[in-house]
């Protein structure tokens, strides 16, 4: 798992955006723009994405996909502004890898059965340990692992309900630096390890009013864990290591929050389709709802400062042959964060994408799918504003660009 640690805990900005992004509605690892998630149904993935969608499968099908996501961008501090010595943080252009699989199987006519096991999300940063700054953000990683079994009925020729239950695994870990404010001490290491499970539901519709037009709806509830950890301080000073405070018990309760996919899929013609989804994530609700220190209840008077996230994709596909299908989708999130209230540990800002893709089916059956997407993640302008501890810090991403490929096999 700590593998998994380092590579989602992503140096590039770009991680953040696709964070946001995978919050805010299922990553379909082949899919141009992500779009086409709740309507198309006709592979495995739909296991996750709409689970009433397996009802179209009539036989045991796997599909085992991943998206490898490369940054170009970086993160830089103005220097006229910032009042804190190490200038911009690290930098990687190592890519990050998304791995996922899924499996349904038809028990009869009516029922099927799936499974999904999937990386939803990672928030994560590795700035560096000398950078301007330091004291707010260095090292940060929040990921989830969901395993999701899920069961659907079709009820008749044009409707399908599907249930799923997420078991989400949550890791964290950060390390900031704090400033011991005396001359000649090197600063001190402020270390959080946390993890915990959570669960959530979803709850799946698929309309089929003719052969070639279908209707998805999908909800999905908050998932609250509880994550159980050790909080440790490092360099602190000869005072609270002698006052045992060097390592501590810490608590945390962790909000996933609920969102609700709907989207449509329609066949113009015997080559043309289109495709048209819009998510809702609570994203206000995101992040911590209590933290106990030691079975101490904290205190937490600071409002959230998320804003819901709204996303939308379109997507276009023409069936070239038998075998070939081209696609191409378009998406575009809003912000899920004011430029006041950005912080340098989660630099989120507004998403669009353009992407293009393609469907090959082999002689055997099986189904290949390729897409590359452009995003743009936005500036995601920072201000810490003044403070006497840890300073003022002041930047924002530069070429923030990013290039999805996605493959996804289907047997």
């Amino acid at each position: 798992m700590k593998a998994m640690i380092r590579t989602s805990r992503i140096a590039a900005a770009f991680g953040l955006g696709l964070a946001a992004l995978s919050f805010a509605s299922p990553l379909h690892a082949a899919s141009p723009a992500f779009s086409g998630l709740a309507a198309v149904a006709d592979d495995a993935e739909g296991a996750l994405t709409n689970p009433a969608g397996m009802t179209r499968l009539d036989r045991p099908t796997t599909s085992l996909g991943g998206l490898i996501a490369q940054g170009f961008g970086s993160f830089e501090i103005d220097e006229k502004l910032t009042t804190v010595d190490g200038g911009d943080p690290d930098s990687s252009s190592t890519p990050v890898v998304i791995p996922s699989a899924y499996y349904v199987r038809p028990i009869d006519e009516r029922w099927r059965v799936g499974i999904s096991l999937t990386v939803p999300s990672g928030f994560g940063s590795d700035n560096g340990g000398d950078w301007a700054g330091r004291y707010y953000s260095d090292t940060y990683s929040l990921v989830y692992v969901a395993l999701s079994p899920a069961v659907a009925y079709r009820v008749n020729e044009q409707w399908s309900v599907g249930v799923a239950v997420g078991i989400n695994y949550t890791l964290s870990d950060s390390e900031v630096a704090v400033n011991t404010l005396m001359p000649g001490r090197p600063d001190g290491r402020l270390e959080t390890e946390l993890d915990g499970i959570g669960l959530n539901t979803s709850v799946a519709l698929l309309w089929e009013p003719s052969e070639r037009t279908r209707v998805g709806v999908v909800y999905t509830s908050a998932s609250e864990a509880d994550l159980e950890g050790t909080l440790r301080v490092r360099n602190a000073g000869p005072l609270l290591e002698a006052a045992g405070l060097g390592r501590l018990d810490l608590d945390v309760r962790n909000t996933l929050p609920q969102r609700l996919l709907a989207g449509a899929y329609h066949e113009l013609d015997e080559q043309w389709s289109v495709t048209a989804d819009v998510v809702w994530v609570d994203f206000s609700e995101f992040g911590t709802a209590g933290v106990a220190l030691n079975d101490r209840d904290l205190a937490l008077d600071r409002p959230g400062i998320y804003d819901d996230v709204w996303i939308v994709s379109l997507g276009l596909g023409k069936r070239i042959d038998a075998r070939l299908k081209l696609e191409a989708g378009a998406l575009y999130v809003t912000q899920p964060v004011s430029d006041a209230d950005r912080t340098l540990s989660m630099r989120l800002d507004r998403i669009m994408g353009l992407g293009a893709g393609a469907s090959w089916t082999l002689d055997n059956g099986d189904g290949l799918d390729f897409s590359a997407t452009l995003i743009n993640y936005g500036s995601a302008p920072v201000d810490t504003g003044s403070n006497p501890w840890r300073g003022r810090v002041v930047g924002e991403n530069s070429n923030p660009y990013a290039l999805l490929l996605g493959v996804a096999w289907h047997f």
